[in-house]
């Protein structure tokens, strides 16, 4: 056996032996959470968003594009002149997914296995009263519909320095481990990909770099960026990705931010009384002309962009996600219902209390 063979089968048996200490470790969240989501990782997200701050452009893409346009054709044309035979080109194969395994989690992918965060903030124990889900629903709506009257437009920039000094409050004040600092979000060169495959964001764990679609509406914006840096802070699971951003867009001061925090949420909601017509018919009542349509301004754009690719993406993206623990797949997005309500019930201040 060669040399190269050799080192490329030892990958491959690494990545399998990766692979079943991952299956272990899944049975131990609380380990996973003080050693590597709250020790480790922040050192390796840390120095690896240093790293690719320093580029103007999206690492991730640009080596995605690389491997496309010539990694491609290189293998394409090695095989038509028979320098890379079948079983070759499978060991080939096999050794790069087993290395992109490896740096996945290794570099981020572990968070799924950390304790998930409703039991970190105690919200499980919360006792909630029968109007819990319609008295948040209502305050969300008037927050959004207040909210909508006074908000002008934002630069990029400074929609990310707010939301990156709102992580830090809102983290201090939850006593989670204070966040790194995560100096840049980038827009995709190949922005007609995320709108096909209807992505509004996009956090590349491989150069622990934060993407958004340029053609998501100024209102979205802000709910993007704060879900997709919950991500590179370590949060894996999409509703607490949402919840995340839901806090820290609600806590800033610019009344466009602190929409798009209570917006973002009328979706989910009103995806929970989908089947009750008259439930339903009683919050839209609620939900002002102008939100009503931001609503159908956000539809028609994702709308536009169905199509084949988008069905393909949200199928693997479903596989994927219950292929690392979330049971869910893509319903888990909107168990940020519950965690919200849980939230907003536990601050609630004690019936009787003064408040004058």
């Amino acid at each position: 056996m060669q040399t190269p063979t050799k080192t490329k089968a030892g990958i491959i048996g690494f990545a399998l032996s990766f692979y079943l200490l991952l299956q272990l470790l899944a049975n131990f969240p609380n380990f996973v959470e003080k050693y590597y989501s709250t020790g480790l990782y922040p050192l390796i997200a840390s120095a690896m968003s240093n790293f690719s701050s320093q580029f103007p452009f999206s690492l991730s893409e640009f080596t995605l594009w690389v491997l496309i346009l010539f990694g491609i054709p290189f293998t394409v044309n090695r095989m038509k002149k028979k320098r890379l035979t079948l079983p070759r080109l499978a060991l080939n194969l096999l050794t790069g997914a087993a290395i992109v395994y490896i740096w996945f989690y290794l570099f981020w992918g572990i968070n799924y296995l950390r304790t998930p965060l409703q039991t970190t903030l105690h919200l499980d124990k919360v006792q909630l009263p029968l109007d819990a889900y319609d008295s948040t629903f209502v305050d969300i709506i008037k927050a959004a519909n207040q909210l909508n009257l006074n908000y002008s437009m934002m630069e990029v920039e400074r929609i990310n320095a707010d939301i990156e000094k709102a992580y830090a409050e809102t983290f201090a004040e939850l006593g989670l481990h204070p966040p790194h600092a995560n100096p840049a979000v980038k827009s995709f060169a190949g922005n007609w990909l995320l709108n096909k495959l209807t992505t509004n964001g996009w956090f590349s764990p491989f150069f622990n770099e934060v993407h958004y679609n340029r053609d998501v509406l100024i209102f979205e914006l802000p709910f993007v960026i704060a879900h997709e840096k919950a991500h590179q802070l370590g949060y894996t699971n999409e509703a607490e990705a949402n919840f995340l951003a839901h806090l820290v867009c609600t806590r800033c001061e610019e009344p466009l931010i602190r929409y798009s925090g209570y917006f973002s949420l009328i979706t989910y909601f009103m995806g929970n009384v989908r089947q009750d017509k008259e439930r339903r018919h009683f919050f839209a009542e609620k939900i002002s002309e102008r939100v009503r349509l931001d609503l159908a301004a956000v539809r028609d754009r994702w709308e536009h962009n169905r199509g084949i690719l988008s069905r393909i993406s949200s199928r693997g993206y479903d596989l994927y996600l219950k292929a690392n623990q979330v049971k869910e797949g893509l319903r888990s997005y909107s168990r940020v219902v519950d965690l919200v309500i849980r939230y907003t019930q536990s601050h609630k201040p004690p019936e009787g209390t003064d408040l004058h």
